[in-house]
């Protein structure tokens, strides 16, 4: 079966699926085959610095990776990239573009860009977009969050247009208007129109005291100068329908129950998807059992009922998935080997 890249490839799933290994493994076939390739991965859980040796200081940056850590026997491809995604970073790009780097200086927004902030899935979108913008790349591959934060992540855009949509048009104009003068807030309440916004700043004056109040008029004022950099993040959720700019691969392993995981999170991420998207089965232990010649009744009967199982699971995905791809499971304890053996099972899809 052969699978051409796409501007774009969504890798999801449940937890503990091997979606992160099977992203670095297709980030690196793909290079090996001539293509520019950024992988990027939004999973808190970092497992891409394990298996592409990187570091915490590396949070933020690309940073090239050798292909040969995982083929140390072939020419080494210098087109593939990996970036840990780092909210924090992300939002300095965009201050540092707007000349706003010393408004990053805020309590309140090094804690929304925390990794567990609340803005996680919101930078990851600017950050993708951004990249897709500047076309640097063939491919961009996505390591999603793993379960209901990757839907999060689909419905980012959506939180965008609330926070923009017209229930802030007061604040944004005042604060428009007075972008680099200092104002002190009570003056600042005073012009504010918008009786919830009043009362939302008088509470938190009450609660935090004035001082406070300060951060969260400076936060908002930042939001506001940089909204561009936000709403241009809607462009990215309106192309991921397209067939020609995505591949979406939702990953499961051989268990009934995780490919039921996957259906799940097929339905509600199916107003996101379009239709020609593929099923992953990862950790398929057929191959293993089709060379397994046991000659005790009890084994053979094991065997039997795995293959049983493994068949029912499939014939179960190829009704619920367009199309369904297997991939074996790997005997072995190093991460390295695990992407060098998933890389040539996506070589052999397209023999």
């Amino acid at each position: 079966m052969s699978i051409p890249s796409k501007k774009v490839e969504i890798f999801c799933g449940t937890g503990g699926v091997g979606k992160t290994t099977l992203a670095t493994s297709r980030a690196v076939s793909l290079a090996k085959d001539g293509k520019k390739v950024l992988l990027i991965t939004i999973d808190p859980a970092k497992r891409l610095k394990q298996l592409l040796g990187l570091d915490n200081q590396d949070s933020g940056n690309i940073t090239p990776v050798s292909t040969k850590t995982f083929f140390p026997d072939e020419e080494e491809s210098s087109d593939l990239y990996a970036l840990l995604l780092s909210p924090a970073k992300t939002l300095e790009r965009i201050g540092t573009a707007e000349g706003l780097t010393k408004d990053l200086d805020n309590r309140i927004l090094k804690v929304l860009t925390k990794p567990y902030g609340g803005m996680n899935e919101i930078m990851a979108v600017i950050e993708v977009q951004f990249h897709l913008s500047h076309s640097d790349y063939d491919t961009v591959i996505l390591d999603t969050p793993p379960g209901k934060h990757f839907i999060d992540f689909l419905q980012a855009t959506r939180k965008i247009e609330q926070f923009f949509d017209k229930s802030f048009v007061e604040i944004f104009k005042f604060l428009g208007k007075k972008v680099g003068q200092k104002s002190a807030p009570k003056k600042l309440f005073s012009k504010i129109v918008s009786t919830g916004i009043k009362k939302l700043l008088s509470y938190l004056e009450k609660v935090t005291g004035s001082d406070f109040v300060d951060l969260f008029v400076d936060a908002i004022g930042f939001l506001y100068q940089t909204k561009d950099h936000f709403t241009s993040a809607i462009e990215f959720q309106k192309e991921l329908g397209k067939k020609d700019f995505s591949n979406w691969f939702l990953v499961t392993s051989a268990e009934h129950h995780k490919v039921g995981e996957a259906l799940h999170l097929l339905q509600g991420a199916g107003e996101f998807m379009h239709d020609d998207n593929f099923l992953c089965v990862n950790k398929c232990h057929k191959p293993f059992l089709d060379n397994w010649h046991p000659h005790d009744t009890e084994l053979e009967l094991l065997k039997s009922t795995m293959l049983t199982k493994e068949n029912e699971l499939k014939t179960f995905a190829g009704k619920n998935f367009h199309r369904v791809l297997e991939f074996s499971e790997i005997l072995s304890s190093k991460p390295c080997e695990h992407v060098t053996n998933l890389a040539q099972g996506w070589n052999l899809l397209r023999s």
